[in-house]
């Protein structure tokens, strides 16, 4: 007599309901937004610029969005690895009348940074900015950089970088 019963009719319903918010919830669909990762390698003080950024989408509020106005990298940057908000620095600008000096950077020093630089040898100093970091290139020793100095200090530093004399001091 089972043929007799009455069919489940609440458990269909239910069933029903789950599919229907199923396919709801599907048609909602998903805030998704465009954020920058690195289309190749960015080293640690160089320009970020459009050939250096693929734009990925992922959830909202996952990450927040970096200034990309004039942006330059505070770090390396691998490729693939989004470009996050502390992984750039804005463009650094010199202050009127100041000169750049080549002198040799860390690699932590990038552009923004302020700097303390001292002669180890006449023991003269001088307050400065980085405004290109540091490369390593075939003509120089070390990493040698630009730093923008004051029009008073800026012989004196560069004899100093040039004789090898010179120490930089990081601001923390």
């Amino acid at each position: 007599m089972f043929w007799l019963t009455r069919p489940p009719y609440v458990r269909w319903a239910a069933a029903a309901a789950v599919v229907v918010a199923a396919f709801l919830w599907d048609l909602r669909g998903s805030s998704d937004i465009l954020y920058p990762f690195a289309s190749s390698p960015i080293a640690a003080g160089a320009p970020i610029t459009e050939a250096d950024v693929e734009w990925r989408r992922i959830p909202d509020g996952t990450m927040a969005l970096p200034d990309l106005s004039d942006p330059v990298a505070a770090r390396d940057v691998p490729a693939g690895e989004p470009i996050v908000p502390s992984a750039v620095s804005g463009a650094t600008t010199i202050p009127e009348g100041w000169w750049s000096v080549p002198a040799p950077l860390p690699a932590t020093a990038v552009p923004g940074t302020r700097i303390h630089l001292v002669d180890t040898v006449s023991g003269f100093e001088t307050d400065g900015i980085v405004v290109a970091a540091g490369s390593d290139d075939l003509m120089s020793y070390g990493e040698s950089g630009m730093v923008a100095v004051p029009p008073e200090s800026a012989t004196p530093i560069a004899i100093a970088a040039n004789e090898g004399t010179l120490v930089i001091l990081l601001e923390p």
